[in-house]
């Protein structure tokens, strides 16, 4: 009876541990499981990313090489600067002197080209972003249903381009498959993009292709390498 009685409490703590974990996870809000699905759990692991924005429009095309190690800010830039030739500049990232303008003009294409790359993680990391649930909408390009979160930024959460706003257009699979970015929160500048070409790197899945609807604006990574600790 005793042995019935001590099989049965533990029978009810495994439950109770169970039921705990369940109910954790379920309380898990959409913008952390759309994380999760690109592996924001093995971020931790990460040593250093380095990869290569490539960007195509009608008449020109350009390249920005980057190399980040996250634990250190540590940031290595290879590319154009501000008069157009190529340089190669260190420094490191979240300690920004306004009036160091070449500092300033590397860290503004970093935080870009690193959100194009993470954006999913941001969704996590970025405590002042106002997100909302919007429901079920059609992708804008593809024009099938699917669940949209908007990303506000607040301007008083700073950044280069204060205000913006992203619309994420998100499937069965929690991942982005296309997107609509408001630059400075204005609408009429607005542009949608696919989230396509899914590789994973050291458990980090990460889109590698971004197209607009006629294809004649294109964002891509290549050279995308992930070191872990």
């Amino acid at each position: 009876m005793i042995k019935k009685t001590q099989t049965i409490a533990a029978a009810v703590i495994i439950f109770l541990l169970s039921s705990v974990h369940i109910f954790s996870q379920s309380q898990k809000s959409f913008a952390e499981k759309v994380a999760d699905a690109y592996g924001f759990s093995n971020f931790k692991n990460v040593k250093s990313i380095s990869y290569s924005f490539n960007v195509k429009t009608k008449d020109k095309t350009f390249t920005r090489n980057w190399y980040w190690e996250p634990e250190t800010n540590k940031v290595i830039y290879k590319g154009a600067g501000k008069d157009g030739k190529e340089i190669s500049y260190t420094y490191t990232t979240g300690s920004i002197n306004k009036n160091d303008s070449l500092k300033s003009f590397v860290d503004a294409r970093f935080i870009n080209d690193q959100y194009w790359l993470l954006f999913p993680f941001h969704l996590v990391w970025d405590k002042k972003a106002d997100i909302t649930d919007e429901g079920t909408r059609p992708y804008p390009i593809s024009k099938k249903n699917s669940r949209c979160i908007t990303v506000k930024y607040p301007p008083s959460a700073g950044g280069y381009t204060p205000g913006d706003i992203f619309d994420l257009y998100i499937g069965k699979d929690n991942l982005i498959h296309e997107w609509v970015y408001k630059p400075g929160g204005n609408a009429k500048n607005q542009r949608a993009f696919t989230w396509e070409g899914y590789k994973k790197f050291n458990g980090l899945k990460i889109s590698t292709q971004h197209n607009v609807a006629d294809h004649k604006f294109r964002i891509w990574f290549s050279d995308v390498k992930v070191a872990l600790k």
